[in-house]
């Protein structure tokens, strides 16, 4: 197998290439283990073409939700960014992109005017209890 740095910058190139083709043949020469560690040491661009592309790229399921759950964990809450995990979400069902939800009701990065479309899509136990404390510290419930 080749040397990681050498496959991870043929990533960032192909990525910048758009040659999605040549960004699943690296990611799948890898080790499964080093590929789920892959969202850490890619460039932050790559990182968003294989969450824009996640359909043209062919790797394991788990490795793309790594990868697709850490472009959101990096991207600050706006309803742009919510409307694009939520239809990831509805695609793919990824439970890493509901914990990024869970993360922004903890710390109160969204908004009353989010809650109906995150009530709509969500529905574990662990979100249900963590938006009706949202509600009682914001005087909603």
């Amino acid at each position: 197998m080749s040397d990681i740095t050498t496959i991870l910058k043929t990533i960032d190139m192909a990525a910048i290439q758009k040659n999605y083709k040549e960004i699943e043949k690296q990611i799948n020469l890898m080790d499964i283990s080093d590929q789920h560690g892959i969202h850490s040491l890619l460039h932050e661009s790559t990182i968003e073409v294989i969450t824009e592309n996640k359909d043209e790229i062919n790797i394991a399921s788990s490795v793309k939700e790594h990868i697709i759950w850490f472009y959101f964990y990096k991207l600050a809450w706006s309803d742009n960014m919510m409307d694009q995990l939520i239809k990831i979400y509805k695609e793919e069902s990824y439970l890493a992109l509901e914990s990024r939800v869970i993360s922004a009701i903890k710390s109160d990065e969204i908004n009353d005017s989010q809650i109906h479309k995150l009530e709509s899509t969500f529905s574990s136990k662990e979100f249900q209890k963590q938006i009706e404390r949202w509600k009682r510290r914001n005087g909603i419930a």
